[in-house]
């Protein structure tokens, strides 16, 4: 699990409650001693790898969010960002109408910043949402441990490609030097056998698990986990590849 800066439970209080490896998704925030501490709180609890979000300066166009006024309920938090100060924990990561830029996102981010991670990080440094070669070359140069070919769900940038698109570029340019993960997209076992076959070395998922936990809690995450498995089985077996090693690019039909 891949838990957000923006989460709504503690880092600490996740990892109590964690039966499995956890990784943190950090938002860097505009006080890089604030960030700086929340780097250090989450491998104090015990993430195994840091996934820096590099693809939201901003937000993009969400209507469907502005249509509805989504907000944080009454009584919850950004309980990672308490003590940064001002009303970052509470208000809307979404800016005061009119404006684009956020208290919670910092728009400056530079490949410096990302060399600053990598040198006080105990763990594995990836940056999530690459999905350009020349980014993927150059994070490589910098000595991240990983990639993950991501467009945000899509939420972002409008019009931008899919990741199952940019994938294989980035693939071919990083030429195995890193491991490469993929989200956006991925709903069937089939999703899951095509990503491995363009590069990938695992996918994430994101609306699928919270489709599971809004139908059944718990027992939803685990059901939808169990049916994209025994999907990716199948599709293993139908493609004849007896193990993910085996599967590559003869796979898919041109």
């Amino acid at each position: 699990m891949v838990v957000s800066s923006f989460a709504t439970v503690k880092i600490e209080d996740v990892a109590r409650a964690a039966g499995a490896p956890l990784w943190f998704q950090l938002y860097v925030q505009p006080d890089r001693g604030f960030t700086r501490a929340l780097v250090e709180r989450a491998q104090a609890a015990g993430c195994q790898a840091l996934c820096v979000t590099v693809d939201s300066p901003v937000l993009g166009a969400r209507n469907r969010e502005t249509r509805i006024g989504f907000a944080l309920p009454d009584g919850m938090s950004r309980a990672n960002l308490e003590g940064l100060g001002g009303v970052a924990a509470t208000a809307s990561h979404r800016p005061a109408e009119g404006a684009i830029y956020s208290a919670v996102l910092e728009p400056r981010l530079t490949w410096k910043d990302v060399e600053w991670l990598r040198g006080f990080a105990k763990v594995p440094v990836l940056l999530k949402g690459v999905m350009d070669v020349d980014d993927a070359r150059r994070a490589v140069d910098v000595g991240v441990s990983g990639l993950m070919v991501s467009n945000h769900g899509a939420r972002n940038l409008d019009t931008v490609p899919a990741t199952v698109t940019a994938l294989p570029r980035v693939a071919e340019a990083v030429a195995g030097r890193v491991p490469i993960l993929v989200d956006g997209g991925i709903r069937r076992g089939t999703d899951v056998l095509k990503a491995l076959a363009l590069g990938a070395s695992a996918v994430a998922i994101g609306r699928p698990y919270l489709f599971g936990l809004a139908v059944d809690g718990s027992n939803g995450v685990s059901r939808v986990l169990q049916i994209l498995r025994t999907e990716f089985e199948m599709a293993m077996a139908l493609t004849g590849r007896t193990s993910v090693r085996d599967i590559d690019r003869t796979v898919l039909w041109s």
